[in-house]
């Protein structure tokens, strides 16, 4: 069949679009497109070694991260089609250590991120920050849990975590290893034979690109995870030739799968209070520019990646990288789109006007969710901050006076400006609306009351709450290494951590309680770790 004169002109855009990768000193990338089974762009830009001088092709085996999940949920349902699971009994059934609340949820809730699980890699930054973690432990970590971030299906927040516990429970039925039932189930039947789950970076994998970080000098460093027990959160290897192979069969789905699972794993997921969530079984649904589109993207130390679907049209595009300057897989996936369907494309929804809304910039803060959410104006458009981030958000309008904060891998994050006053505004995560109430401007606080030494049982590690130099520092450790951060008070109640000791690099938030006049524990709350408790230890002084 002869292309059109449209489909003649795409390789030559597409190389345009890469080319500032197209380098022989320099980590690259590999790029796929196809649309209806047929491969319309393939090709390789930048170096898969550095070290060696080998180039990147798409036979070069690279890491696809968190685009691994659709791979894991699709075989749970292809143990269910065989009666080996149930997707919608508490996931303990099948991993009876995890005895707490972690063992509530339910495989489905799992794999949409609606369990409320705690994440054992989030716990671990906060206490060693990339410290390696012997193999088997991030499976006790989910099992000592006594609290959750919220109870299964009331919200969905992204859990690394609960993936991990799938990947467990799916040997546990199967009697196999997760690795092999991904090669017995998916991969060898659609002959993806370079195509293997490898669960750390220090394996030797032959015809493996190198992960490459910048180490600041103009050079690079290898990037490595440094744990050697990544299963079905973010475990999969591959090219961009058997990715191409994958793709394809997302479309064509004649070798294995029922209908209704096929169907299940892109469906839309319905919370409690009948609105519609957008993640799927590890696939993100939304619209872009009109379209409807299905994707998902990976992220490792070193590298990046970013499978997308455009379904009403079949197509397919997918960019892998690793550790290419400047390259983001998500908007260049973006722009792909942009090329193959310029005609078709609406104008995106326009930003939320801030003019409107002057009186209620500012920071907000709940006590019992232990969050903060900020409302800003950059360039005269209304944005949202997170736990005292820098870098604002847009607001997408819901209309009735509401606007969203819309992240990857979260639930919207709705603020009923129309039910603000000036001094507290309505703002809701999942299915729950709590009252938040305007911070003060930065004020001096007495910090000596909250300094000390606390423990929590859920994260297994202690900190130490000091004043230094540098100010309020707070140090974390536990069996494997420790982690500092820099505390700056809102409230006397209420602190922000950072990583550096200017405010720069907010990453948490902390609610100190207090029992005869002196801090007695903290809630300490991340984007995706809430409520994990800290009790001030009876010898402190």
């Amino acid at each position: 069949m002869s292309k059109t004169r449209a489909e003649e002109a795409i390789p030559g855009a597409f190389d345009a679009l890469f080319a500032a990768w197209n380098r022989s000193d320099a980590p690259g990338l590999v790029v796929g497109v196809s649309r209806q089974g047929h491969v319309l762009y393939r090709r390789a830009f930048g170096m898969a070694s550095l070290e060696s001088g080998v180039a990147l092709t798409p036979a070069t085996r690279m890491r696809i991260g968190s685009t691994s999940k659709h791979f894991t949920a699709l075989l749970a349902l292809l143990l269910a089609e065989d009666g080996l699971i149930d997707l919608d009994v508490p996931v303990r059934t099948y991993l009876p250590e995890l005895a707490g609340p972690g063992g509530d949820a339910s495989i489905r809730l799992l794999l949409q991120h609606r369990g409320g699980v705690r994440c054992f890699l989030d716990l671990g930054f906060i206490a060693h920050d990339m410290a390696a973690i012997p193999v088997g432990e991030a499976l006790r970590v989910q099992a000592r849990q006594l609290g959750r971030n919220f109870p299964p299906g009331q919200a969905m927040l992204y859990s690394n975590g609960g993936y991990h516990i799938v990947s467990h429970a799916l040997s546990r039925a199967a009697g196999l290893s997760f690795e092999a039932l991904l090669q017995r189930r998916l991969f060898h039947p659609l002959g993806m034979n370079a195509t293997l789950s490898v669960p750390g970076d220090h394996a030797i994998v032959p015809g493996m690109a190198t992960l490459h970080v910048p180490d600041g000098h103009a050079g690079w460093r290898r990037g490595l995870f440094p744990g050697e027990d990544i299963r079905g959160e973010g475990g999969i290897v591959s090219t961009l030739d058997d990715m191409l192979v994958w793709a394809d069969h997302l479309y064509r789905r004649d070798r294995f799968g029922r209908p209704e699972s096929w169907r299940a794993l892109l469906e839309a997921p319905i919370y409690d209070d009948g609105t519609a969530g957008s993640y799927a079984l590890g696939m993100e649904l939304s619209i872009y520019r009109g379209l409807n589109i299905e994707h998902h993207a990976g992220g490792v130390i070193g590298g990046s990646c970013q499978l997308l679907r455009v379904p009403d049209h079949g197509i397919s595009v997918i960019i892998i990288a690793n550790g290419a300057d400047g390259a983001n897989p998500v908007e260049l996936a973006e722009r792909c789109v942009d090329i193959l369907l310029q005609d078709q494309l609406k104008d995106p929804p326009p930003p939320v006007d801030a003019a409107p809304y002057a009186s209620l910039i500012g920071d907000y803060v709940s006590i019992a969710t232990g969050m903060l959410y900020g409302l800003v104006a950059q360039d005269g458009k209304l944005k949202a901050t997170f736990n005292g981030s820098p870098y604002p958000i847009p607001l997408v309008d819901l209309g009735d006076g509401r606007v969203a904060m819309r992240m990857a891998g979260i639930s919207d994050i709705e603020f009923d400006l129309a039910g603000a006053t000036g001094s507290e505004i309505p703002i809701r995560f999942g299915i729950r609306t709590d009252l938040y109430h305007r911070l003060a401007g930065r004020q001096a606080f007495d910090d000596t009351d909250c300094c000390g030494r606390y423990w929590s049982i859920d994260g297994d590690c202690s900190v130490t709450i000091e004043r230094t130099d540098q100010g309020l520092c707070a140090r974390f450790s536990d069996h494997y290494g420790s982690s500092t951060v820099f505390l700056h008070l809102r409230r006397q109640d209420f602190a922000i951590a950072t990583r550096s000791p200017d405010g720069e690099g907010a990453i948490a938030s902390l609610v100190f309680e207090s029992r005869e006049g002196r801090s007695a524990s903290f809630r300490l709350a991340t984007l995706r770790t809430r409520q994990l408790r800290f009790e001030r230890c009876v010898d402190a002084r």
